[in-house]
């Protein structure tokens, strides 16, 4: 979108989503006016100038309002779009080349993408492997376990091994420990210090990680020992230690969202009702767990909704396959009615595709609002997108998205599209990236806010 052409087609777009009818009066000619002349005696050669001189005065306008031609220190859109999102995030990231598990923690500005603070891991061998955050209240959590350098060799099918081809790799050896660091106002951040929770033992998985809105209690997925694991959730009080364990024997994990987001587990603000999500035969299954009720199985929470999953096996249905879940990434939103996922929805013929983030009614399962819409025309999408924060409604996000409101339509047809994806803030179509370069292939654990 870099011509004048394209441009000028945003801004439009964009501004009149602000603009209601009873904004704009309705047009009066003066009285007298004819067919062939215009008022005060303007030849009637000069209605498609002066048509055409109205349109680009609009146009001017509108560039104008929207910032893509703003004076510096105006106030765009944009930065209306960073003022409405926490001020600060945590993101975890290797302090050297390797693209292995992250070694330091970095607390940034969402408005600018500088870095305020950087926080080592707690132990010389320890990584970080997941984050969580109560953004409201200034407190983020980080899960991180030792790691050990191994070597394996290559092996052939009859168990010899092939002379060089050694692998270096970092491996963890547990036990997984939870760290918590507060972000004042003002942005001073405090050490990282451990927090009273039982430490999750060598050998366990961590799946989810989810803070309540107030910061006082946290949820963790993992997966039950035993002669029939399943998934389990603690949630501990930060304040005193105190934990109840629910667990299911049997059932299918809880399904960590890629980038490790932590939107495995969302909390609602109420601080008792906690969503989960899980991946059965290829669909995606998110329930609500009421964490006051009595009771210790996960089997006693109220499925909410049930998304097929596009990377396991393209379900058509008359040659269409529609809301897909695309990264395993739900978030409940913190006033509990709805349920925010990132959908892909594709059909064969015509070959076509459009992202979105699309919210679920929390208590229907229904489609209740569509944000962030991208079409493919012939062309189907080979990267996916992720939801990471929502505020109380689910009217602005944080995401890892394209661009919306542009169609991709290519001279020739092809079987799939690139295209370069962004951390930024969605509101209605309305989208910004982030400031700031992210990274994204060096990150193995996404931002929390």
């Amino acid at each position: 979108m870099n011509t004048l052409e394209d441009r000028v087609r945003w801004a439009l777009r964009e501004t009149a989503e602000d603009i209601s009818r009873t904004d704009v009066p309705l047009l009066r000619l003066p009285e007298g006016t004819g067919r062939g002349r215009l008022a005060r005696g303007w030849p009637s050669w000069l209605t498609p100038l002066a048509a055409a001189a109205a349109v680009t005065a609009v146009l001017a306008a509108t560039l104008v309002l929207t910032g893509a031609l703003a004076r510096p220190g105006h106030r765009t859109w944009s930065d209306a779009l960073l003022a409405r999102v926490p001020r600060y995030y945590v993101v975890l990231t290797n302090t050297g080349p390797s693209r292995g598990w992250p070694r330091q923690a970095e607390v940034r500005a969402t408005r600018t993408g500088r870095t305020v603070a950087t926080l080592a891991a707690p132990r010389r061998d320890d990584a970080f492997v997941m984050a969580a955050a109560a953004s409201g209240v200034g407190r983020y959590v980080l899960a991180a376990e030792p790691m050990t350098l191994q070597h394996e060799q290559v092996t052939r099918p009859d168990g010899s091994t092939v002379p060089g081809t050694t692998v270096r790799f970092l491996a963890p050896t547990g036990p997984v420990s939870f760290y918590q660091l507060r972000i004042s106002s003002s942005g001073q951040v405090s050490a990282l210090s451990p927090l009273p929770v039982p430490a999750l033992p060598a050998g366990a998985v961590l799946d989810g990680l989810a803070l309540t809105p107030d910061g006082r209690q946290l949820a963790v997925a993992t997966r039950a020992g035993g002669p029939r694991p399943g998934p389990e959730i603690q949630v501990d009080t930060l304040a005193t230690g105190a934990q109840r364990v629910w667990t299911w024997p049997g059932a299918q994990p809880v399904e960590e969202s890629l980038g490790g987001t932590g939107s495995a587990l969302s909390w609602a603000a109420d601080d008792r009702t906690l969503a989960f999500a899980r991946l059965i035969d290829g669909v995606y299954k998110v329930r609500l767990l009421d964490t006051t009720a009595p009771g210790s199985s996960l089997a006693a929470s109220r499925p909410a909704l049930s998304l097929n999953w596009s990377g396991r096996g393209r379900r058509f249905s008359h040659g269409r396959a529609v809301n897909n879940n695309d990264t395993f990434g739900a978030l409940l939103t913190p006033d509990g009615s709805k349920i925010v996922v990132a959908t892909v929805t594709q059909s064969k013929r015509p070959l076509t595709a459009e992202f979105a983030f699309t919210e679920f009614s929390a208590r229907t399962g229904k489609v209740v609002a569509v944000l962030g819409r991208w079409w493919f025309i012939r062309r189907w999408p080979q990267q996916e997108q992720a939801v990471l924060w929502t505020n109380a409604d689910g009217s602005t996000l944080l995401v890892l998205a394209h661009r919306p409101g542009v169609t991709v339509s290519p001279t020739s047809p092809s079987a799939g599209a690139v295209f370069p994806i962004k951390f930024g803030v969605l509101h209605g179509n309305r989208y910004t990236p982030l400031p700031g370069a992210h990274f994204l292939g060096r990150l193995s654990v996404f931002p929390a806010w």
